[in-house]
C-alpha cells in the first residue's frame, strides 16, 4: 500500500462505527502494519469519530466523517475529517493523572488516548473542517 490512499466516508450515528472499524483494520492488516499497530489506529479512529458524533454537530442533520488512511517507510498515518464546529483536541488541555478510578473524571480520555498511542499528531482547520492527522512513526518504530 506504499503511496496508495484508503478512503472512507461515514455519517455521524454510531451504527456505522462498526462499517469504520472493519475497513481501518482491514486495509491496516492488508498493509502489513503489525496487530499493535492496527490496534492503536483502531483504538484512536474509533475515539476521534465518537468524539466527533456525541460534540461536532450543533444539529441532528446527517454529517459525513471522512477518513484516509496510508502506510509507507514512514509509519502509517490516518486522517480524519469532519465539518463539526473547530475543535482542537490537541489543544484541549488534559487533567492531572488521578489518584484514583474514583476520583477520575468523566470524559477528555479519549483525547488523552490518542496522544498517548500515536507518535505525532496535528490538526488544523481547512475549508470549513477539522482535520485531524495521527501517524504512528516508522514502521520499525512502530
Amino acid at each position: 500500500m506504499n503511496g496508495e490512499v484508503l478512503k472512507l466516508a461515514i455519517v455521524n450515528d454510531v451504527a456505522e462505527l462498526p462499517r469504520m472499524t472493519h475497513w481501518l483494520v482491514h486495509g491496516a492488516s492488508a498493509a502489513g502494519l503489525h496487530e499493535d499497530v492496527v490496534s492503536r489506529l483502531e483504538t484512536c479512529a474509533y475515539e476521534a469519530a465518537v468524539n466527533i458524533m456525541s460534540y461536532a454537530y450543533e444539529n441532528a442533520g446527517r454529517h459525513d466523517i471522512r477518513f484516509e488512511l496510508s502506510v509507507g517507510a514512514d509509519g502509517a498515518r490516518l486522517v480524519v475529517r469532519d465539518d463539526g464546529r473547530p475543535f482542537n483536541p490537541l489543544a484541549f488541555e488534559e487533567a492531572p493523572q488521578p489518584a484514583s478510578i474514583a476520583e477520575a473524571p468523566v470524559g477528555g480520555l479519549g483525547i488523552r488516548l490518542i496522544r498517548r498511542l500515536m507518535a505525532h499528531c496535528e490538526y488544523r482547520r481547512e475549508d470549513g473542517c477539522n482535520v485531524l492527522v495521527m501517524e504512528t512513526g516508522p514502521a520499525a518504530d512502530a
